[in-house]
């Protein structure tokens, strides 16, 4: 169990810089959790008491408006981190946390592992640095998205997420919507109505081809400009 833990947590960009050791005494700390669809992983105001690691399915957060509508923050999947912040916060999540399938997660407990880091200084180290990568990677994604329109929105989400899964950014190239439509719409922060008639204008155009949850690229260069290759 420890060794599927560790491969877990190597292909996870807050541990990328860690040696077998390492990983290993932190999976010695981790736990396993089984999450059904729908699930709550944790909800805003809940005592925040360690963060996660997506082993398989995928997880939401979001953060709920006084009228009850939903802003999707984070769209995490397998190997992706959530909910860092409280390595070194103490209090309560800032948001809500739902599987959207079903999935297994690694639980990682704060108090155990702060110890481990405090113990460990050249480990403390490589977390911050992988940690503070992370976060400037997410303050840009916040900042390209928050100055484009939904079309922009769109086509800057899905390059990032291809080049994250290692899916190269040309013509015939698949990306596969992991979560519904609307769930999407909202981490684009656009609604279903905009955000069906933004993937019908780009099929009309002949950059892509929509069936179900696939978006088949069919015009890289005209879609992703320079990215393309």
């Amino acid at each position: 169990m420890v060794v599927a833990m560790s491969e877990t947590l190597r292909k996870t960009p807050l541990f990328f810089n860690l040696p077998p050791e390492d990983l290993s005494r932190i999976a010695g700390i981790s736990s396993l959790r089984h999450c059904a669809k729908r699930e709550t992983v944790f909800r805003e105001g809940d005592r925040a008491d360690g963060f996660y690691v997506v082993v398989s399915g995928s997880v939401k957060v979001f953060k709920l408006s006084e009228d009850g509508k939903e802003q999707v923050l984070h769209i995490l999947e397998a190997g992706q981190s959530f909910a860092e912040a409280t390595i070194f916060e103490g209090g309560v999540f800032p948001a809500n946390a739902e599987a959207l399938c079903d999935g297994d997660l690694l639980f990682l407990p704060k108090r155990p592992f702060i110890e481990l880091l405090e113990k460990n200084p050249k480990m403390a180290l490589r977390v911050l640095g992988s940690l503070s990568k992370w976060l400037k990677r997410m303050t840009d994604l916040v900042e390209n998205l928050a100055l484009r329109d939904v079309e922009a929105r769109l086509v800057f989400f899905v390059s990032e997420e291809m080049k994250r899964r290692g899916l190269p950014l040309r013509d015939g190239a698949v990306y596969e919507i992991p979560v519904s439509k609307n769930v999407l719409a909202s981490r684009l922060g656009t609604v279903p109505e905009t955000f069906s008639r933004t993937l019908k204008k780009l099929q009309e155009e002949g950059k892509i081809r929509v069936k179900g949850n696939q978006i088949r690229i069919l015009k890289a260069v005209s879609l992703f400009g320079a990215l393309a290759r």
